[in-house]
């Protein structure tokens, strides 16, 4: 009977040190982002679009989406300026996924404020009709993250953002 009680007691003390560690932790994740060849089919050329992921709270993800895609574009938006997002550039002369590192300084520095949510926009043109569900936008929650890979896939299609699992490919590379 002791060793089942101690045997119940080590797991316990598990899933305490387990569950303490996920509280309010910043699970840092390799990002990765690429076009798709829809894009140039769509638009007869790669437009240049500019793609934003950051860790972020609960409010700021609020703002995020009750502000809508165009205005967290719009020079000088604070909460764009607030959240200090990884910055990716597509255009017709850079197609190549781009990467944000687990170990990049972004994680350490979005960790600071406690994030709930990893946000993922991009300013591909032809808004929706409602903000609240623009396609443009994708917001994860943080804590389901922990028993997904490590890695993240984004792709980018014409008037929207798709999380995919196979990591994207260079359009142009077989060009």
């Amino acid at each position: 009977m002791k060793k089942i009680v101690l045997k119940c007691a080590r797991k316990l003390m598990f899933i305490m040190v387990a569950a303490s560690a996920l509280s309010g932790c910043v699970i840092s994740r390799n990002i990765i982002v690429g076009i798709s060849k829809d894009l140039e089919s769509y638009y007869d050329i790669y437009p240049s679009v500019e793609f934003n992921a950051a860790a972020v709270t609960g409010d700021e993800a609020d703002q995020i989406k009750n502000g809508g895609v165009d205005d967290y574009f719009s020079p000088g938006n604070a909460i764009k300026q607030s959240i200090e997002p990884f910055i990716a550039y597509f255009s017709e002369e850079n197609t190549a996924p781009q990467e944000l590192h687990a170990r990049s300084d972004y994680w350490s520095k979005w960790a600071g404020k406690k994030p709930e949510k990893l946000v993922f926009i991009a300013n591909l043109p032809h808004p929706p009709a409602s903000p609240q569900d623009d396609p443009r936008l994708i917001l994860i929650d943080i804590k389901k993250q922990f028993f997904e890979p490590n890695n993240i896939y984004i792709e980018i299609y014409p008037e929207k953002i798709v999380r995919v699992y196979k990591k994207p490919k260079d359009p142009q590379a077989s060009k």
